[in-house]
């Protein structure tokens, strides 16, 4: 089985309370959740230190500790605590940020449908930049990860990796790959949204 792991932690030094602020009239989690709910993950859990987010989704709300909800804290030990408090056995987590708003559930059907048992993570294509052009979509291209899906086998996350050498990469426009940070990238998600 594939989990799903929503991680949504209190603080935001960018954006107060980012996570449950609203964004076109839905908390910003909340975009997430729809997309989860909407796929065909079999299971998916939140994993938070935010009493208002365990309170909106219950059951489904792992508690995560405060030193696991610090600014710098890595993903890769939030993971190793859902893993340590998840009590099905499960061969990966998907990883589901919610500052990837525009991020659908067909998204992560597309991504279970590809995933063979590496690591895979969701990105665009841009074109590669030098000091006298750039190149356009038909010439030479590197792949930006948008940090809205990524699938991480449970040995690599024993390992401490989120992916290696082996990772598939899956194509998103990038109208739909905003990672929210800033305000800058709030009212841009906004405007998409709205359009």
């Amino acid at each position: 089985m594939i989990l799903g792991v929503i991680p949504a932690r209190s603080g935001s030094k960018g954006i107060l309370h980012k996570n449950t602020k609203l964004l076109a009239g839905l908390p910003l989690i909340q975009y997430t959740v729809n997309a989860a709910n909407g796929s065909y993950l079999e299971d998916w859990i939140v994993s938070t230190d935010d009493n208002l987010i365990q309170m909106m989704y219950g059951s489904i709300a792992i508690a995560r500790p405060p030193e696991l909800a610090q600014d710098d804290t890595p993903m890769i030990p939030v993971l190793q605590h859902v893993l340590n408090n998840y009590e099905k056995p499960i061969e990966a987590i998907m990883l589901l940020q919610p500052t990837s708003p525009l991020r659908t559930s067909e998204d992560i059907n597309n991504c279970l449908s590809l995933y063979d048992g590496r690591p895979l993570y969701s990105g665009y294509y841009m074109g590669i930049k030098t000091k006298d052009r750039v190149y356009d979509k038909t010439q030479e291209k590197h792949f930006q990860r948008n940090g809205a899906v990524f699938i991480v086998p449970v040995e690599l996350i024993k390992q401490g990796k989120l992916w290696d050498d082996s990772v598939i990469e899956y194509e998103m426009p990038l109208s739909r790959s905003i990672d929210i940070d800033t305000m800058d990238d709030w009212k841009i998600a906004e405007a998409l949204i709205g359009r």
